[in-house]
C-alpha cells in the first residue's frame, strides 16, 4: 500500500510514486537488474534495482512470492548492445551523450545492453557491473555506432558493489557503518568505494587512495554521495525530473 508520503520502501530501496497514489495498492516486481511497479496489472514505473541476492532472499523469506515474466513490453523482442571503452573520467559516449559508467571502470571495454527503459553495463567476463536508466529512445538505438542485436539472456549480477561517499573535513568517510580514513588531502572530494567481500578500495580522482580490511558485516543501503556529507538515504526522484 502506498503511504501518504508517496515514498515506498522495499528491501532497503526507496521508490518514489508521489502522494497522488497514496492509499493505492501496488505490486512490485523485482530482480537484481530492475524493479517494476504495477497497479491493476499495468506497469506504471520502472527503475534500476538496488536489490542484491541478500535483499531478494530476505524478501522471499518474509512472504514475497516468485514473480512471473518480466512486465516490460515485449515489442519486437529486440534488445540492443554496443561496445564502448570507458574514458579517463568514467564516462562512455552513446550517440551525442556522455553516460557515467564509473571511474573504477576507466580504460576498460564494456558492453552496454539496452532493454526497455534500462541499460546494463556489462564487464568483459559477462558480469553485470551497473544498471542505469537508458537515455536513448528505443527507435534510435539501431542507429548507434556498433549497434547489434543482444544476447538472448540478460547478464547475471556479479562483481563488487560500488558506492560513492563525500570525504569529511577530517579526511574520513563511512561505508556500511565502518569508518575509513582517506586522508586530509582529499577532504571535500567525492570518493568511489569498491566494496569487496574482504576489503574496501577507495578511489579518488581516478587513483586508489586507500585499501582497508572490511571489518563490518552491515549491509549497504546508500549508494550515492550527498553534497553536505550527512548520512542520509539517497532519494529516487520521479522519472522525468
Amino acid at each position: 500500500m502506498v503511504p501518504p508520503s508517496g515514498n515506498l520502501w522495499i528491501g532497503g530501496q526507496q521508490v518514489w510514486l508521489g502522494p497522488a497514489l497514496s492509499g493505492r495498492q501496488v505490486t512490485l516486481w523485482a530482480d537484481a537488474v530492475s524493479l517494476h511497479v504495477l497497479a491493476d496489472g499495468a506497469r506504471i514505473k520502472t527503475v534500476p534495482s538496488r536489490l542484491g541476492v541478500t535483499e531478494l532472499a530476505r524478501l522471499a523469506a518474509s512472504g514475497a512470492r516468485p514473480a512471473g515474466p518480466c512486465p516490460l513490453p515485449a515489442g519486437d523482442g529486440t534488445v540492443i548492445e554496443v561496445d564502448r571503452t570507458v574514458n579517463a573520467t568514467g564516462g562512455v559516449s552513446l550517440g551525442d551523450q556522455q553516460i557515467g559508467a564509473g571511474l573504477p571502470l576507466a580504460g576498460q571495454r564494456v558492453t552496454l545492453r539496452m532493454e526497455g527503459p534500462l541499460m546494463a553495463v556489462i564487464g568483459h567476463d559477462g558480469s553485470l557491473l551497473r544498471t542505469l536508466a537508458c537515455p536513448i529512445p528505443a527507435g534510435r538505438r539501431w542507429r548507434l555506432r556498433g549497434a547489434r542485436r543482444a544476447r538472448s539472456l540478460p547478464p547475471l549480477p556479479g562483481g563488487p558493489i560500488t558506492v560513492q561517499r563525500r570525504v569529511s573535513c577530517r579526511g574520513a568517510l563511512m561505508v556500511a557503518r565502518q569508518k575509513i580514513h582517506a586522508g586530509m588531502i582529499h577532504a571535500g572530494k567525492t570518493a568511489t568505494v569498491i566494496c569487496e567481500n574482504n576489503h574496501f578500495r577507495v578511489v579518488i580522482d581516478g587513483e586508489t587512495a586507500a585499501v582497508v580490511p572490511r571489518t563490518t558485516t552491515s549491509e549497504i543501503h546508500r549508494y550515492k554521495a550527498n553534497a553536505t556529507g550527512k548520512r542520509t538515504q539517497a532519494r529516487l526522484t520521479p522519472q522525468g525530473q
